[in-house]
């Protein structure tokens, strides 16, 4: 008889816990679903995008410092402030102490030419994405080589390389070696990753390189929050593709994926952010243009008559040429 019991308070602890696991995975389900419709990923959109170029990599260190040269008097919003976001473990420890944990640090001096600051350099690092740029940046740089910042449609168009749908550019699984992430346990103390050299394929279809991670890349499309006013939002912009200080899982900063978004105020500028160029394309293509009709012989219009100017000239030949005719049709 206990035993019977047993079973019965075994099967009803069952059947209570499923209950309970349903609720909970609704409850985990509406959470996430409200995050995505926060940030703007959900509801999905769908959007025409028209045909353009967009550079195969970021723009580099090496292609603005020659925009900087031949704009010898521009200077970027972070050489303005003079200072810029820094993530800590990239920063001395006598700075780092000033911020205790915090995980990014505005040094003084950081900029496109110093990342980490005044110390550091990038004559090594010609070949890496150029950071420490902002919208207002990103913008000059591209009007000056009559390009523009692409619009987040055609930014997330051109990262998926003609899939639909795909959590990545290269498809649904995740390829550890596709994207220059943050591998490790993030921990300001142990090895750490940095941005590197443009060399991460991220799709094959149009041999675009890291169009996932290493750094975000700012789009020329406004951000809002759903759940919020938008008369009560800053202004600022999209920034898409992720960078080398984020995760697979989202354990560290932001979850990897093509539809991951996160809005920028336009002067912000971090050791992280960087962006690549567009180009409208032009309509090559033109639809066939149909063959003129061909006018069948009662499909003319019907009018008066016009006689040539030899038969109104001679009445003579004008009537023999009359003749003719009547003498032709009798035959015919």
């Amino acid at each position: 008889m206990a035993n019977i019991y047993f079973n019965l308070v075994f099967i009803l602890l069952l059947y209570v816990l499923e209950i309970l696991s349903l609720d909970l995975k609704n409850v985990i389900d509406h959470y996430e679903r409200y995050n995505l419709m926060k940030t703007g990923e959900y509801p999905v959109e769908v959007a025409e995008v028209k045909p353009f170029y967009i550079d195969v990599y970021p723009v580099t260190n090496a292609q603005f410092w020659k925009f900087k040269q031949l704009r010898s008097g521009y200077k970027t919003d972070a050489e303005t402030q003079n200072w810029s976001y820094v993530l800590r473990p990239f920063v001395n420890g006598t700075e780092v102490a000033q911020f205790k944990d915090a995980p990014w640090v505005e040094v003084k001096g950081a900029q496109w030419d110093k990342p980490e600051g005044p110390n550091s350099t990038i004559l090594d690092r010609l070949d890496y994405p150029v950071v420490h740029v902002s919208y207002h940046d990103a913008k000059a740089f591209c009007e000056h080589y009559k390009k523009r910042i692409p619009l987040e449609v055609e930014w997330e168009f051109a990262a998926r390389g003609g899939y639909y749908a795909k959590d990545y550019p290269w498809g649904d699984r995740y390829q550890k070696n596709r994207a220059n992430l943050w591998q490790v346990k993030y921990n300001f103390i142990s090895t750490h990753h940095e941005d590197r050299h443009c060399s991460t394929k991220s799709q094959k279809n149009w041999r675009l390189y890291d169009m996932q991670g290493n750094v975000w890349e700012w789009t020329d499309t406004r951000y809002y929050e759903r759940v919020v006013p938008r008369h009560v939002q800053d202004r600022m912009y999209v920034v898409k593709g992720c960078s080398f200080v984020d995760t697979r899982d989202g354990r560290s900063n932001s979850i990897v994926r093509v539809a991951q978004r996160m809005g920028l105020v336009p002067s912000y500028t971090a050791q992280n952010v960087g962006f690549r160029c567009v180009k409208s394309a032009k309509h090559y293509w033109k639809p066939p243009v149909a063959p003129p009709k061909k006018v069948l012989p009662m499909d003319r219009p019907s009018g008066p008559r016009h006689h040539l100017r030899s038969e109104m000239a001679d009445p003579d030949l004008a009537e023999k040429l009359k003749q003719q005719r009547l003498k032709r049709k009798e035959e015919l």
